[in-house]
């Protein structure tokens, strides 16, 4: 073997050492990362809930001595802190997802069936429309794709113009060939599309990618409730799933939600 294929082989296996070290070192600092979440978020908890009994016993003693203009002032105070405890709720959500993550034999149609059963009051008093179709059984950890289920649901009733009912159709196909090179998603394997169309209020498609980050709320959204974490939950579930999630919209016009899911874990 010549001297510069030695020293090829030699660069090879310092990049690859230089690799392996760079995976461990982004892995640590994910995992330390999802860990200061958690922690901060648990912690956060206990002088929120004593911020709201303080509050809630202030306005039970005093409501009779407190003018109109303080007891409104009261009343912010009281929606900021419960706007809190959901932005702590929804992040200890999003730093759990990947703890103890079992995967199994999925029926969708069990998953979703529950979601919509679990959903019942809020579809009605929405007057919402679900079109359903069969979808596919695969493997994933069932309580984490249900999880995704209830986003895109409560998702497509939330965000809709004033006055309007939610219709939601939910369909699922086999990939094909042409889409799994589209996709760059191995030949041999079998993936599943599932898909939430909605008739909301949509967003610019130029704005596909940022709608899934966390905390990210676009414009025309502000005035909606939530935090902008329940679509960045869902990213990752489907990530851990080794699948794709990404959205189409048009505004004014509706929101399409695809994920796409290996029949299998694989």
């Amino acid at each position: 073997m010549s001297t510069e294929n030695l020293l090829n082989e030699q660069r090879i296996k310092e990049l690859e050492i230089k690799l392996r070290q760079s995976v461990y070192d982004l892995d640590c600092c994910r995992k330390e990362k999802d860990e200061f979440i958690y922690i901060a978020s648990h912690d956060l908890k206990a002088p929120l809930r004593k911020v709201i009994t303080f509050t809630e016993r202030l306005v039970q003693k005093a409501a009779d001595k407190l003018n109109e203009h303080e007891l409104r002032l009261v009343e912010r105070i009281q929606k900021n802190i419960l706007a809190m405890q959901s932005l702590i709720d929804d992040l200890s959500v999003f730093s759990e997802i990947e703890r103890a993550v079992h995967f199994q034999k999925c029926d969708l149609n069990n998953i979703i069936e529950e979601v919509l059963t679990e959903s019942e009051l809020k579809l009605k008093e929405n007057e919402s429309i679900i079109h359903l179709s069969d979808l596919p059984t695969l493997g994933g950890n069932a309580s984490q794709l249900k999880k995704v289920f209830e986003n895109l649901i409560e998702n497509a009733i939330l965000f809709q113009p004033e006055g309007q009912a939610a219709e939601i159709i939910i369909s699922s196909h086999l990939l094909g060939e042409d889409e799994k090179i589209k996709f760059n998603l191995p030949a041999e394997k079998i993936y599943y599309e599932i898909r939430f169309a909605d008739n909301g209020i949509g967003f610019n498609e130029n704005d596909a990618e940022q709608i899934l980050k966390p905390f990210v709320k676009l414009n025309g959204q502000s005035s909606y409730p939530g935090n902008g974490l329940g679509l960045a939950v869902c990213d990752k579930i489907i990530k851990l799933h080794h699948g794709i999630f990404y959205a189409n919209g048009i505004e004014n016009k509706g929101s399409v939600f695809v994920l796409i899911l290996p029949g299998f874990f694989q």
